[in-house]
C-alpha cells in the first residue's frame, strides 16, 4: 500500500519537474534538522534521479549549537535567500513548511511548485503538487522511504543527517514518533558515521547558551503542570524552543510555554509531553494569527508582531499570552510561583 502511495507521489513529481533545468529548495525559517536534512535528501534524489542542478535556501540563521555542529560536520551548503537570483531557478520546492505560512521567506510574487511537509495542511496556500502527510512525525521518514524505493544509495553524510533528524524531531523516537519513522532510522543508522553524529548531538555550548538558561531558570513560574517563562530580549529565535524544550522536562511538568523578543517579533514556543496534545491547535487560539503560527501535536511555535510596541505594553502582551495558555489548559486565574523560589 506505502510503495502504491510513494510511486504516485513520485509520478506527479516526476511531472512537475518535466523540463526543469534549476530547482530551488527553501526550508523554513531558521532551519531545524528535520528541514535541513529533508532539503538534503530531496537534492539528492532530484541530482541522482533526474540530473537537474539544485540549490538549497534558508532565511533566518543556524543558531542552536546541535544544528551549527549539524552544518559543519556535514558539510552542509546552503544559500540565503536574501543572496539569491530567483530568475536563475524555474522550480520551487518548499521543504517542511507550507505557502502562506509565517515560518519561510518564500516571496509573494514567487510561485511555489512542490510543497512537502508533515504538518497539518493550510487553507489558502497555493502550490503545483503539496505531498502533505501529518500522519508522519517526522518529515525525513518521507525523504527515506523515497530514497528506498528508488534505490538510491545514501550516502554516510546524508544517512547522518537523516538519522540525527529523525531523533531530534522525536526526541530521540520518543515524542511523536510513527512505525514509519521509526522503520526510517533503523534504516539508515548503519550507514551513519557514529562519530559524527556524537559530535551533533553533545555540540560544545557557547557562553550565550548558559545566560540563556539563567535567565529561563530566573524567571520560570510553575502553576501545577504548567511551566511559563519570558526570557525579554534574546539572540536568537531558536533559543526561545530549546528553552521550552528544556524546561518541559520538569518532572512534575506536562506544558511549557516560552517567549522571547527578537528584533521586531515577539517569538513563542510551547511544548508538552501529553502523547494526545495538540499544541498546534492551542498555540493557533493563543496568537489567533494562522499565518504566524505552525505545529501539530507536542511542539508548536510562532510569533506576533511588536514592531514599535513600547516595553510596558511588551510585557502586558507577555502576561496576557501567558494568562491565555493557562485558561486554553483549564487552569483560570492561576497563582504562579517561582520555579526556583527566589
Amino acid at each position: 500500500m506505502q510503495n502504491r502511495t510513494i510511486q504516485k507521489d513520485l509520478s506527479e513529481f516526476e511531472k512537475i519537474l518535466d523540463g526543469a533545468s534549476h530547482l530551488l529548495i527553501i526550508v523554513h525559517t531558521n532551519p531545524d534538522p528535520d528541514a535541513i536534512a529533508s532539503a538534503l535528501a530531496l537534492k539528492h534524489i532530484v541530482d541522482k534521479q533526474y540530473g537537474i542542478e539544485t540549490s538549497i535556501g534558508y532565511s533566518g540563521t543556524v543558531a542552536r549549537a546541535e544544528n551549527r555542529a549539524m552544518v559543519r560536520e556535514l558539510k552542509v551548503q546552503m544559500k540565503q535567500l536574501s543572496k539569491i537570483n530567483w530568475s536563475k531557478y524555474d522550480r520551487i520546492a518548499l521543504v517542511d513548511t507550507q505557502p502562506g505560512a509565517g515560518n519561510n521567506a518564500l516571496p509573494e510574487n514567487i510561485h511555489c511548485n512542490i510543497v512537502l511537509d508533515h504538518h497539518p495542511p493550510r487553507t489558502g496556500g497555493k502550490a503545483d503538487l503539496s505531498i502533505i502527510q501529518p500522519e508522519l512525525g517526522v518529515l525525513a521518514t518521507m525523504l527515506v522511504e523515497w530514497l528506498d524505493y528508488l534505490n538510491i544509495e545514501i550516502q554516510t553524510n546524508l544517512a547522518t543527517a537523516l538519522v540525527y533528524a529523525i531523533s531530534s524531531e522525536s526526541q530521540n523516537l520518543n515524542r511523536e514518533v510513527q512505525p514509519r519513522d521509526i522503520e526510517a532510522y533503523l534504516q539508515v543508522y548503519n550507514n551513519a558515521n557514529l562519530k559524527k553524529l556524537a559530535q551533533i548531538m553533545v555540540p560544545q555550548l557557547p557562553r550565550q547558551y548558559y545566560i540563556s538558561v539563567d535567565k529561563t531558570l530566573r524567571n520560570a513560574v510553575t502553576y501545577r503542570n504548567l511551566i511559563c517563562a519570558h526570557l525579554g530580549e534574546i539572540s536568537g529565535a531558536e533559543i526561545v524552543s530549546e528553552m521550552a524544550d528544556f524546561l518541559v522536562r520538569h518532572e512534575r511538568i506536562s506544558w511549557s510555554f516560552c517567549t522571547g523578543r527578537f528584533k521586531d517579533r515577539l517569538i513563542l514556543s510551547i511544548r508538552s509531553r501529553n502523547s494526545k496534545a495538540d499544541a498546534g491547535k492551542l498555540v493557533t487560539k493563543l496568537v489567533k494569527d494562522r499565518k504566524t503560527v505552525g505545529g501539530h501535536g507536542m511542539s508548536a511555535g510562532g510569533f506576533v508582531a511588536i514592531g514599535e510596541m513600547k516595553n510596558d505594553d511588551i510585557e502586558l502582551l507577555e502576561n496576557r499570552l501567558r494568562k491565555e495558555f493557562a485558561a486554553l489548559l483549564n487552569c483560570d486565574d492561576p497563582e504562579w510561583k517561582n520555579l526556583l523560589g527566589i
